[in-house]
């Protein structure tokens, strides 16, 4: 019996597919979502894991510009679209920065930033900010020229906006190699766009992307502020030396930036942030402005409704009915785009959309909206809130009682709360909701002082940090976007985090790597998992700048894997198989933690398992003259020394001819007869576990019994 290595070699080449998305293939590498195959130059810049942390630095940009609030969507599998609004000082234009995130791991691009020139020229302050983006598909499309002429669309009904760009050939806008920008909406069948389309026949299909910016602001003239829509946007003209999106006169559904006002005179003046529901059509999109920090009042309104009475850009026709304000909160609510409107699966608003908000000590939950009327007292009261008791109680994790901020995460089905730890360094935590003064699930991040800036060390690699600033969250499919808020290259930095991809949640979000069946011929028995990561992540200039990723952990099965049916069993740190039968095949699994202190994930370098194969064990050797055919005797001569006391040891007797086993017996508990010999045969007495005495000393094994005119193959092994 000898002792083999199987590897799993080419980590960076190995084909792949995309686990739960693609069929199943037990000879590729399966990368779940958020997991990527790294193919760099290098030897270490090869490897298996979840996406790297990714940094942008708004404030460094070409045009300085300090952005928080992401609001984030994936407009492909691999592509995120990242919306960032202005923090810098109030003044009476606002910029809103796109960033894009790939998640093939190549990570952030800044595209560049438009600027809103609001209708109300004074000193506006940005306190929450959400993006919309609708597609247009709806019936088909002729084209000559710069005239689109539609059949069974419904283009000014539903609100399409001059600016938007379109495309033809398909409904699907990754497949759209062309795009035009929509200079008028004529009717509901007529488009004009900027350039020549040439000819296109009728009945094609087509997109329209219906993008548009919402900020909710506070203004150094109180009733100046409110709620704003930027109309008619593209992705195109975010550009480095950014576009002006001029403020709105009185027309409806062009770019430009529209006042949604309460009132003539308007009364949503202590914005605290935005609760946006789905759209529920096309003229129906439903979005709460929370105003308020002590006590909070509710405005609703509808994003998609036509605005009549325009006048200076202002119209009141969006606005549908305010709440009174609720009863003191306890604790302060913040002002950075608090709120999130959600249906969670589980808690006492489970299955009911809601509207949740943080104050420094408390989040609250508001009663279905679907209930919430004008002038309703109720609104909160009928509601509930959760205490903020840390993990493991107050007795382990201080509780900061500096709330700032919460995220709904729908593919962990948990709240992602940002605490304000800009002086004590207090924890970030993920958690359900709940109300029996119970623990919060989860703690993740820390402020661990490193300044992400340009020019900080090259050694250094991202580690998401509050350093100075608090976090503004987005989650999107599975990454978490946090912007940390502050108005200096110092305190100005948006990291990309896989937050989702932690061990915790893999069997919601099937968020880990399966190997490749790694062949294993003969196996007797498997002994080991070997694995090699990256013990340190960056840190090369040698100022020991490098940090240690978060750990990670294995599971394999031995059964299942042609179909992906069988079960996975966990492994210990040790990565011991040493009680697993031999068979062809092993697979494994790999998890990753990236909820944690560091948030840095590991990376997985190499994977080889050990195994024993079905030889005779190399200490001793087959002997024809022991063995004795007629009495169905079977010896071995001890060649080698174990140096030690002899292990219990395995006979099995297969049948040659059709490799079934005939036999299976061992020296613990022995039901045929092993025997020993140190004279070469001429005296046998029972086995022990004494260790090799000389050159003719020998073992052998008569079975209890045994069929006639068999060929026997006879295996001697460590048990």
């Amino acid at each position: 019996m000898s002792t083999l290595l199987t590897e799993l070699t080419g980590i960076g080449s190995l084909p792949t597919y995309r686990y739960s998305v693609d069929n199943y293939d037990q000879d590729k590498l399966g990368l779940g979502p958020l997991m990527i195959q790294n193919t760099g130059a290098g030897e270490e810049d090869k490897w298996l894991g979840p996406m790297p942390v990714g940094l942008i630095r708004p404030f460094e940009y070409s045009t300085s510009l300090p952005a928080v609030f992401p609001w984030a969507m994936q407009w492909s599998a691999t592509r995120d679209w990242v919306f960032l609004a202005d923090n810098a000082a109030a003044a009476a234009t606002r910029r809103i920065m796109l960033a894009t995130f790939d998640r093939d791991g190549t990570g952030f691009n800044i595209a560049g930033f438009i600027t809103l020139t609001l209708p109300t020229a004074t000193n506006h302050t940005i306190r929450g900010m959400r993006m919309t983006y609708d597609k247009h598909t709806s019936g088909t499309v002729a084209v000559s020229g710069t005239a689109v002429t539609g059949t069974s669309t419904t283009w000014s009904t539903d609100g399409v906006c001059a600016g938007n760009r379109i495309g033809f050939g398909s409904t699907d806008p990754t497949q759209i190699s062309q795009w035009y920008e929509i200079t008028a909406v004529g009717s509901n069948t007529g488009i004009t766009i900027d350039s020549s389309a040439g000819t296109i026949g009728s009945g094609t299909s087509y997109v329209i992307e219906d993008l548009r910016a919402i900020v909710l602001t506070t203004n150094a003239t109180a009733a100046n502020g409110g709620l704003f829509v930027a109309k008619g946007l593209r992705k195109e003209i975010f550009s480095p030396t950014g576009t002006n999106i001029a403020a709105a006169t009185t027309t409806d559904n062009l770019r430009a930036v529209y006042w949604l006002a309460d009132a003539s005179t308007v009364t949503n003046t202590t914005g605290a942030g935005l609760a946006i529901e789905p759209a529920s059509s096309k003229t129906s999109h439903t979005i709460w402005a929370l105003d308020g920090t002590s006590t909070i009042t509710l405005f609703k309104y509808n994003l998609r409704a036509s605005l009549g009475s325009l006048s200076s850009g202002k119209s009141t026709s969006a606005f549908v009915f305010k709440t009174a304000a609720s009863t003191a909160i306890t604790g302060t609510a913040s002002q950075a785009n608090n709120g999130r409107y959600a249906s969670l699966n589980h808690g006492p608003g489970s299955g009911s959309g809601c509207i949740y908000f943080t104050s420094t000590t408390r989040i609250y939950r508001s009663k279905a909206t679907s209930n919430i009327t004008s002038n309703d007292s109720t609104w909160l009261s009928a509601g509930d809130s959760m205490v903020e008791i840390p993990p493991g109680s107050v007795n382990t994790i201080g509780a900061s009682s500096l709330m700032n901020s919460l995220e709904y995460s729908s593919s962990l089905d948990k709240f992602i709360v940002a605490v304000n730890a800009t002086t004590t360094p207090f924890r970030s935590y993920v958690t359900q909701y709940r109300t029996d003064s119970g623990q919060m699930d989860r703690l993740w991040g820390c402020d661990i002082r490193q300044i992400d800036q340009s020019t900080a060390d090259s050694g250094t690699t991202p580690a998401p940090s509050m350093t100075g600033g608090p976090y503004s969250l987005w989650s999107e499919g599975g990454m978490l976007y946090a912007a940390t808020i502050g108005a200096t290259a110092i305190l100005n930095r948006v990291y990309a985090i896989p937050l989702s991809a932690d061990w915790e949640y893999t069997s919601s979000t099937n968020s880990f790597i399966v190997t490749p069946r790694m062949a294993c011929p003969n196996a007797d028995k498997f002994v080991r998992v070997y694995t090699n990561e990256a013990e340190v992540i960056a840190g090369a200039t040698g100022h020991n700048l490098g940090l240690a990723p978060e750990p990670y952990r294995i599971s394999y099965r031995v059964n299942g894997i042609s179909d992906n049916s069988g079960g996975w069993t966990m492994l210990n740190q040790t990565g011991d198989l040493s009680a697993v039968p031999g068979t062809d095949y092993i697979q494994f699994k790999l998890e990753f933690r990236t909820m944690g202190i560091i948030c840095i994930p590991a990376r997985i370098l190499s994977l080889g398992v050990a195994y024993t194969d079905l030889s005779t064990d190399s200490h001793y050797q087959f002997s024809t003259g022991q063995t004795n055919l007629t009495n169905k005797r079977f010896a071995w001569r001890f060649s080698t020394a174990f140096a030690s006391s002899v292990p219990a040891l395995r006979v099995r007797l297969y049948d040659a001819v059709s490799g079934s086993l005939l036999v299976d017996d061992n020296t613990s508990s022995a039901t045929g007869t092993f025997e020993r010999s140190t004279d070469g045969g001429n005296n046998w007495s029972s086995w022990n576990n004494t260790d090799k005495g000389n050159e003719t000393t020998y073992i052998r094994y008569t079975p209890a019994s045994l069929g006639d005119n068999i060929k026997v193959r006879p295996l001697l092994t460590q048990l």
